[in-house]
């Protein structure tokens, strides 16, 4: 065995050099590799270094790096040096190479001496952090080695910012240097950014030397990190950290700063601390930024692409940024719906944007004056400096003053736009029509029809800013107004039995047709034709009719209603004295007597079906004679066409009448056998009472002038008709002549009885002459009938 260092084989050596370095025993290492040059190559020592126990002064073995590193020759600090070699006694050689084998640990770069005392450093670093978790030794070692790159960049952007982060932060846990040394940067920026109350710092003194070795791309996970906070932490970061002096970085920066705020979704107008932050966000691009010209994007594009022309800082860009920041405020919208807005929508969508605008908020309408005069110049800005520069004032003014009146801002409204309307950008007639649209608007949406409540109410008040004296179109709105007004105290409904809505009467396009349900489902209601002429009158005219036949239309119906409900004599009165002077001078008039007339003079049989008897005496005569004077006004305003159903009415009603005057007859026969001379008498008073003495009866007169104008009209009807027609008129001339057969075999009564059914008997021949003469186109000779 060998008693001396000098008599050890070199696996021996070594094998006892790393004993020795277990032990931290340098003079003694130097010493053995001094005498055995030859058995440690440089990664031979510098493997048998890392036995070094952790704690070891990196000042005692740091000078055997330092000569590995300048290729120099180890000197023996002390010759004398006693070697315990029991750890190498005993052994073979191959034993001793076996061991080293699996006691030396691998160095990762071998390419050359720098890259071996590299590989050396970092594998020791890791081994003292791990070990011991003495970061500051570590960094003893290595910054002695920073004249390494690869030492340097560790150093600068791992250990140093390690060594803050567990002695200057204080920050726990922290990771083992080897393990945050072998991070992903997006991992490693979630040790570093931690604490929110520290991001400013985080970022100057740990992230930025951090990413100072790293590639510049590597910023984009610090744009994501930093864009997970909440917006305002953000702001302030942006405001107090400056970003690395370096041109690409900062543009990087710039981008992402204008990209926070265009994907920030506040759109509450009371975070003031939002939109502040993001004025100042935009001032602090321009602090930091050379800004140089450039064009204003036409489209918004992808804001989720941070390459995005949008973000970049231009002074078009902050520009534009200032003004969408402030529009959003007022507008209560996000800067990314607010952009597209200015930068993509047409005028329609700005004028929508700007009407809600006006009525934002859920107690819009609730605003006084002074929260309206706010809006309005909100509104005002928003056009000339914000984002609704495709608007031209009228439209602005138009929303504001629509906005006030549906807000119920009468007074402030009528002040701006009506009594002091040169100092606004609307003319009086661009005020009307925008006070008829709310006034249409209050319609539609009003639930009963009263205008002296709820949104009629407000509907008359919109409609007098404009004063005493309104236009055409006004005119006509206060007449819808008055007609809905008027109809809402009767009852008047859908045909699913609804009450009719007043939104439904201002857009019906037959107005008129409207009255009869409201004479079905309000007894008695015809008694006031008047009323309904002029409720129908403004309805007509406020849905933009014109009233002008109206009254007789009206006359018509109420003269239907009368006989619906049974009212004859009222029905007769309306075709007399209203509807016929009005015929005389009016067609419509004239249409609606005739069928009026027609209707009436067919009421018989109703009569008797709701009372259960025939007319009978005086009443019965008085009766029938109404019935044959409006079957007269009937032939005489009829049209051809519809002379024969008159006629034919004509002929029953004169049935009707031989029916009663032989049932007279009869009974005055059976007063004269009974010896009631009285009675007999009063017989004849009411047969005489529909007769005038020496004249044929009105009625009678009247249909043969009637008939005379239709045949003479007949002239260009077909055979067929006027056929008919002379069939018709003989059917009553034989009716007629068979009554005054009748009459003539009663003439045995006593001298009065036969004087009286003469006058009767000459009355019906003459009629009967006269019509029928008049009918062939003949003058009557009144002489020779009565002789």
């Amino acid at each position: 065995m060998p008693s001396t260092i000098q008599g050890l084989s070199a696996p021996k050596a070594v094998l006892l050099s790393a004993s020795l370095a277990a032990s931290a025993d340098i003079p003694r290492i130097r010493c053995l590799i001094s005498k055995h040059p030859t058995a440690f190559s440089q990664e031979t020592l510098l493997r048998v270094l890392l036995f070094l126990p952790e704690t070891t002064p990196p000042q005692t073995y740091i000078p055997l790096l330092n000569a590995i590193l300048r290729g120099e020759q180890l000197g023996i600090e002390n010759e004398n040096l006693k070697f315990d070699l029991s750890p190498v006694e005993g052994i073979s050689d191959n034993t001793a190479q076996q061991k080293l084998s699996r006691l030396l640990p691998v160095l990762t770069s071998t390419d050359s001496t720098e890259s071996l005392v590299t590989s050396y450093l970092i594998a020791r670093a890791d081994h003292i952090d791990t070990e011991t978790g003495a970061l500051s030794i570590a960094a003893e070692l290595l910054q002695q080695f920073r004249r390494l790159p690869a030492i340097d960049q560790l150093f600068t952007g791992t250990v140093k910012v390690l060594y803050k982060l567990v002695y200057a932060f204080e920050r726990e846990p922290t990771p083992e240097l080897a393990i945050f040394r072998q991070l992903q940067v997006e991992d490693a920026l979630e040790v570093l950014i931690a604490d929110p109350d520290t991001i400013t710092s985080d970022l100057a003194e740990l992230v930025e030397p951090y990413l100072a070795v790293k590639a510049k791309k590597e910023w984009r996970h610090v744009w994501a990190r930093l864009g997970a906070l909440p917006l305002t932490q953000t702001v302030a970061i942006i405001n107090e950290w400056d970003p690395p002096d370096d041109e690409e970085i900062r543009e990087e920066w710039a981008r992402w700063a204008i990209q926070l705020c265009y994907l920030c979704k506040e759109t509450d107008p009371e975070a003031r601390d939002t939109w502040e932050g993001m004025h100042s966000v935009h001032r602090r691009v321009g602090e930091l930024m050379k800004l140089p010209e450039g064009e204003m994007p036409e489209k918004v594009g992808d804001l989720k692409d941070r390459q995005n022309s949008l973000f970049a800082a231009t002074k078009q860009n902050l520009a534009l940024l200032d003004t969408v920041i402030s529009s959003s405020a007022l507008l209560e919208r996000s800067l990314a719906e607010t952009v597209r807005i200015r930068l993509e929508s047409s005028s329609d969508v700005q004028k929508a944007v700007m009407r809600q605008y006006v009525r934002s908020g859920a107690n819009w309408d609730t605003r006084d004056d002074a929260a309206w005069t706010r809006v309005r110049d909100g509104a005002r800005w928003l056009r000339q400096h914000g984002v609704l520069s495709k608007l031209t004032p009228e439209d602005v003014e138009q929303s504001i003053l629509a906005g006030m009146l549906s807000g119920a801002r009468f007074g402030l409204a009528k002040n701006i736009y009506v009594t002091n309307n040169r100092t606004s950008d609307l003319s009086l007639e661009e005020v009307e029509k925008v006070v008829l649209t709310v006034f249409n608007d209050y319609i539609d949406n009003a639930t009963n029809g009263n205008k002296t409540r709820g949104k009629m109410k407000h509907a008359h008040q919109t409609l007098q800013i404009l004063g005493p004296t309104p236009s055409p179109a006004i005119t006509r709105a206060h007449a819808l107004l008055n007609a809905i007004h008027a109809l809402s105290s009767y009852s008047l409904t859908t045909r699913n039995g609804a009450p009719l809505l007043p939104v439904q009467i201002r857009i019906t396009h037959h107005p008129l047709s409207l009255i009869p349900p409201l004479l079905n489902t309000n007894p008695c209601t015809f008694l006031k034709p008047d009323h309904l002429i002029s409720i129908a009158q403004d309805l007509v005219l406020g849905t933009g009719g014109d009233p002008i036949d109206v009254p007789e239309k009206v006359l018509g119906m109420c003269t239907e209603a009368a006989l619906q409900e049974q009212d004859f004599d009222t029905a007769y009165s309306f075709c007399t004295s209203r509807l016929l002077p009005l015929a005389k001078h009016s067609q419509e008039a004239a249409s609606t007597l005739w069928r009026a007339a027609l209707l009436a003079g067919k009421f018989g049989a109703a009569y008797e079906a709701m009372t259960g008897i025939s007319p009978m005496g005086p009443t019965g005569l008085k009766f029938l004679e109404q019935k044959r004077e409006l079957l007269a006004y009937a032939l005489d305003y009829c049209p051809p066409e519809a002379s024969m159903e008159v006629l034919a009415q004509w002929r029953r009603n004169e049935e009707e009448m031989e029916v009663l005057l032989e049932l007279e007859k009869e009974a005055e026969a059976e007063h004269v056998r009974l010896g009631s001379g009285p009675v007999q008498q009063q017989q004849q008073e009411r047969r005489a009472s529909i007769s005038r003495e020496g004249e044929a009866p009105q009625s009678l007169f009247e249909v043969a002038r009637g008939a005379a104008r239709v045949f003479t009209a007949g002239r260009g009807m077909d055979m067929g008709a006027v056929g008919a027609m002379g069939s018709t008129l003989g059917g009553l001339a034989g009716g007629l002549q068979g009554g005054l057969q009748a009459m003539g075999q009663a003439q045995t009564a006593d001298g009065e009885r036969a004087r009286k059914r003469d006058i009767v008997g000459g009355m019906v021949t003459r009629g009967l002459a006269g019509g029928l003469g008049w009918v062939l186109g003949a003058q009557p000779n009144m002489e020779q009938q009565r002789r």
